[in-house]
């Protein structure tokens, strides 16, 4: 894991997302970042994903636990560059009261968002599709615009997933729009499949159009599993800087325009 920091830089990356660095100290990740000229642009708070666990935010009976994932994100967050924490709500179990979950999914967020701001930090939310997490607390980009406004924090936004998007609604451009305002972090990965843009039902050179017609002067994540070796797939990504040779059905008019990498 230590060596993808590297990997990343000299394939033309200019920042890294890692969903859980928590088993290297701090001080170690911080200085792969400065060693490699790379800014950590997103972590999640901690959870035991290989347990099936996807986060505490929504569950009752786990504000404890909650808390001190928070905590932990903070901290750590703090030391690597103060990276976005993206904060998972947690699967439903049978029975569970989907009202009383989003009442308190919204009471958590806006005390971790009061935790993060204090430490200069922004929290990311993720409405995530059913096909890929059938229990989830919410599964659409309009759910997620909701959560945001009703928290009413500053540094509460929503990661805008175009794989999410287009697997539980389409319209893809439409979603954009209506949820610009309140969009922190955009991340990209095709239909079906997952894999790099130009493998699926997505287009891509349309939606980076749209993305800086728009303004956006954030980050991109590289968001998906790539359908070969990491740097065989990465011919999407060639017109932004990104080492890896061309692909043909990705280049158009728009190619040579300016994108924000990450």
């Amino acid at each position: 894991m230590l060596e993808r920091y590297e990997a990343a830089a000299k394939a033309g990356f200019k920042g890294v997302e890692v969903a859980f660095p928590y088993e290297y100290p701090a001080r170690e990740i911080a200085a792969r970042l400065e060693g490699n000229g790379l800014t950590l642009v997103q972590i999640l708070s901690p959870f035991d994903w290989d347990r099936g666990e996807r986060g505490y935010a929504a569950l009752p009976g786990f504000e404890s636990k909650f808390r001190d994932s928070i905590r932990t994100a903070i901290h750590y967050a703090s030391q690597v560059g103060g990276p976005m924490i993206h904060v998972m709500p947690g699967n439903l179990a049978a029975g569970m009261d989907r009202s009383r979950c989003m009442a308190l999914f919204k009471d958590n967020i806006a005390w971790a968002a009061d935790q993060a701001a204090a430490a200069g930090l922004s929290l990311i939310l993720e409405p995530c599709c059913r096909a890929r997490f059938p229990d989830f607390l919410y599964h659409r980009i309009d759910e997620g615009v909701e959560v945001v406004r009703s928290i009413g924090r500053d540094n509460v936004k929503l990661c805008f997933d175009t794989f999410h998007v287009q697997t539980e609604e389409g319209g893809m451009a439409d979603r954009l729009r209506m949820a610009w305002p309140y969009i922190g972090h955009i991340q990209v990965g095709d239909v079906p499949g997952r894999h790099e843009p130009g493998t699926g039902e997505i287009r891509f050179p349309y939606l980076f159009g749209l993305i800086e017609e728009m303004g956006w002067n954030g980050w991109i994540g590289c968001e998906y599993a790539p359908s070969a070796h990491t740097l065989e797939t990465l011919g999407w990504a060639a017109p932004y800087g990104i080492a890896g040779g061309g692909h043909p059905a990705m280049r158009t008019e728009g190619d040579q325009r300016h994108a924000q990498r990450g």
